[in-house]
């Protein structure tokens, strides 16, 4: 028989689980909702989303790494919270859901290695974001094209080759599929 499901308990044991295995963004993740000091800064929905992100789940780890690059407000599902505010987390989250081949998430994770859209303090790595634009792009995700697109403009970065041609022909296809997606 299958145990009755035990958020709080099932957070807790992942927490242990992470300090064990010494996986710092885990831990430091269920610390900024300070669950275990009575007042938790989130409630249901998100944590359960966050247990799921932990667990592996993709689009959970695309969810929570959305909270914490728009210090988003857990509890109401919108509104700012400064204490949200972490980018490394952020990019911890959507890099877990960018390399198992998310498109939003590859596209996200492309703004902390430009030079001209990465937070101040993100951890860069020594990765391209054109490489990461250049993954959702190919799986036709609009927002990666448009980011590619400007990368190939842009010249300023390590990164880029300026290529209008090759940008102007992912901006037109982009809009194409963003129109297609509003049914215009």
């Amino acid at each position: 028989m299958e145990r009755p499901f035990d958020l709080y308990g099932d957070l807790e044991d992942a927490y242990d689980e992470a300090e064990f295995n010494g996986d710092l963004a885990v831990t430091e993740t269920l610390d900024v909702l300070r669950l275990w000091d009575g007042r938790p800064r989130a409630k249901g929905a998100f944590l359960y989303t966050v247990l799921k992100a932990i667990r592996g789940d993709v689009e959970a780890q695309d969810k929570v790494g959305y909270a914490f690059y728009n210090a988003e407000d857990p509890i109401r599902g919108r509104g700012r919270c400064d204490w949200m505010d972490k980018p490394l987390l952020a990019q911890y989250w959507y890099g877990l859901a960018a390399d198992a081949g998310r498109a939003n998430s590859q596209n996200c994770l492309g703004r902390f290695y430009c030079p001209d859209c990465a937070p101040k303090d993100a951890f860069k790595l020594g990765r391209f974001a054109r490489d990461y634009w250049k993954s959702a792009a190919e799986q036709k995700f609009p927002g990666g094209m448009h980011n590619l697109a400007r990368c190939l403009r842009c010249g300023k970065c390590p990164c880029c080759n300026v290529d209008v041609k090759l940008a102007a022909a992912l901006d037109a296809e982009a809009y194409c599929l963003e129109n297609e997606a509003k049914g215009r």
